[in-house]
């Protein structure tokens, strides 16, 4: 095995100038690589959440991450599901909290994230070799705000990376599918009656 001893140093320079971050594509075509809009879970941040923790503390570490889709762990630190700042801000907290008879506050995750037995996934080699009209018009289909992306081993399945509705929407500048529309809160009341 090499030592560090054996690797040249790099040059150091000053910076020159006002340096400014890179900023991440604002526009795409549907005829572009899909591998060039897949958030790599290798190099991006990903939140892992408790399945016993509440809304808000979840919504706040969400937020301090900078991601609207954090993955749920079980007891033993396995991943049993995912939840995403819109399943917590929407109408599923109200909907559970009045069919369990609880405030929402005392919702848990593992009562409104979405089992892994739910997921649908795509395989890393098909993005690989598409294009992310394909991506888009799957997600569309399928109703799905998040796509994730998983490669295959002996060793078992990984979560390589993932696809946003709300990311593509924005570099696209197409509609995507969001699921069902909200209702007024008597289609609500009426709904949880029946």
């Amino acid at each position: 095995m090499p030592s560090l001893a054996e690797f040249q140093l790099l040059p150091l320079v000053q910076v020159s100038g006002q340096p400014h971050l890179p900023q991440a594509s604002q526009t795409a075509t549907l005829t572009d690589s899909a591998i060039s809009q897949m958030t790599d879970l290798r190099l991006a941040p990903c939140v892992k959440v408790d399945h016993r923790d509440g809304i808000a503390p979840t919504l706040h570490v969400m937020h301090r991450a900078g991601v609207r889709m954090a993955f749920v762990t079980g007891i033993t630190g396995e991943l049993i599901g995912l939840v995403t700042a819109d399943d917590l801000q929407g109408e599923r907290p109200m909907l559970r909290a009045m069919a369990d008879h609880v405030c929402v506050e005392e919702l848990s995750l593992d009562q409104l994230m979405a089992p892994r037995a739910e997921w649908q996934v795509v395989d890393a080699w098909q993005v690989e070799h598409c294009r992310l009209g394909n991506v888009a018009a799957t997600m569309r289909e399928h109703g799905l705000r998040y796509l994730l992306v998983v490669e295959r081993s002996a060793a078992g399945t990984q979560i390589r990376g993932l696809f946003s509705a709300r990311r593509l929407e924005l570099v696209l500048g197409v509609e995507l599918a969001s699921g069902p529309l909200s209702r007024s809160f008597a289609e609500l009341e009426a709904a949880l009656v029946r």
